[in-house]
């Protein structure tokens, strides 16, 4: 690591011992509510009621795995997931009019140390596969390249099987405190910036409630977190979470690859939140991330955007009984990003959501979206866009899952031919 890097280090770390002692003393019961966490992805594999079709694979073989991972530690899961889009308009240069990519692969979590108590300690492994289907578009690029939009769908994006996470995850329990360490190769949305209907497998298709591209994440590669739990013995909701990650982290063109690391280019992620949890699914959240990107030293840096930056994400949700509100504000000067994606100054979005509708479990949601485009990256005039995502998470067997959506787009940024667009889409979601 490089003597600036090492020193903004230890200002992350200082920053987040200063905003911890300033915060500690709300009240209130600490939840973890970000659904891609590798142990919420895990949790959401195993059958519960309200299934459309109540059927699926035998309840023996979740009892099976619980009875490994009584034995041995071990959980892990296997899942498949596709998504289909169709514009009803598109650049009028585009190639494709459709996309199609799916994304398959498993993942594990095998706690080695001192399981069952406040100081496990456990290894977290993941191996995907992500692509087109057929003659499709990827839907990672569908949105820009052949829409002309700002945002789209990220995760489902092009790379050959690959190592995504291979990370340390220790837990600690100072006193009324409790800590959890993280270090190794991962990707920070897993653990930054939480948002109850973020999974973009089963939930929101779009960036600003996805992998949020206004943020400049980096893709997976090097990193190490942190979130600390003040007084959480207490009943404290308030938790403090950080993240530094190398930016040139490239599971596709580079596979499993620390080296890059030396360069010093880095994602810095510090975060302040609370949880108000009055029963299980019933909870509040809100937090404050702020964040700062290096330029970044791959995926064609002198071509595509690519300027260090930073800025501050504002996120809260409320829910009463069955409906939940929720908006986001994110500002952001970066550009490109680690994953070169990041071309938004201004995001605003806002929206609502049923749970369980007609007593089915998922939910039933929809967003209105703002984003205000840094207008220094592009060559030709760019406007702002507004637009509408709407879509039914729906528990079709035991261990299926069904999304119909539809992506409404009013004044496509990068399309001054098109002043509104409709973008159907299906999702869905196989897991065992």
């Amino acid at each position: 690591m490089t003597s600036s890097a090492a020193h903004v280090l230890c200002r992350f770390v200082l920053a987040a011992v200063l905003l911890a002692s300033f915060a500690q003393h709300c009240q209130a019961q600490r939840r973890d509510n970000n659904p891609i966490e590798a142990g919420n992805v895990l949790d959401d594999i195993a059958p519960t009621p309200g299934a459309l079709i109540p059927f699926g694979i035998p309840q023996s073989w979740f009892d099976a795995k619980d009875d490994i991972y009584e034995k041995h530690g071990l959980r892990f899961g296997f899942s498949y997931q596709i998504l289909g889009q169709r514009a009803s308009e598109v650049l009028p240069d585009a190639t494709y009019d459709t996309a199609l990519g799916d994304w398959w692969g498993f993942l594990g979590k095998w706690t080695l140390l001192n399981r069952g108590s406040d100081s496990e300690g456990t290894l977290v492994f993941s191996m995907f596969e992500r692509g087109p289907v057929g003659s499709n578009a990827a839907p990672a690029t569908f949105g820009q390249a052949q829409v002309g939009s700002l945002t789209g769908n990220v995760e489902f994006t092009t790379w050959d099987f690959a190592i995504e996470n291979l990370y340390w995850e220790q837990h600690l329990s100072p006193g009324d405190d409790k800590v959890m360490l993280r270090v190794g190769n991962q990707v920070v949305t897993t653990l930054l910036n939480p948002m109850r209907f973020k999974d973009s497998r089963v939930s929101f298709t779009t960036g600003p409630w996805a992998f949020h591209e206004s943020v400049p994440y980096p893709t997976f590669g090097f990193g190490a977190g942190f979130k600390w739990w003040p007084d959480k013995e207490k009943g404290s909701g308030l938790y403090i979470a950080g993240s530094l990650n190398d930016l040139n982290g490239d599971p596709n063109l580079q596979g499993f690859d620390w080296g890059t690391v030396d360069r010093g280019e880095f994602f810095y992620g510090l975060e302040v939140g609370y949880d108000w949890e009055r029963a299980k699914d019933d909870y509040d959240h809100v937090h404050l991330l702020l964040f700062y990107a290096d330029e970044r030293s791959t995926r064609s840096p002198d071509i595509l955007p690519n300027k260090a930056g930073g800025g501050v994400r504002l996120y809260g949700a409320k829910q009463w009984n069955r409906w939940v509100g929720f908006g986001g504000y994110t500002y952001n000067t970066a550009e490109g990003g680690g994953v070169s994606g990041t071309v938004a100054k201004h995001t605003l979005a806002a929206g609502a959501a049923y749970l369980d509708p007609f007593d089915i479990q998922g939910e039933a949601a929809f967003s209105f979206l703002y984003m205000k485009p840094i207008e220094s990256i592009f060559e030709e005039p760019v406007r702002d866009q507004h637009g509408l995502e709407l879509y039914w998470r729906i528990r079709f067997t035991n261990n299926i899952w069904v999304t119909p959506g539809v992506h409404l787009i009013l004044q496509p940024a990068l399309n001054q031919d098109e002043n509104s667009m409709v973008i159907p889409q299906l999702k869905l979601r196989v897991a065992i």
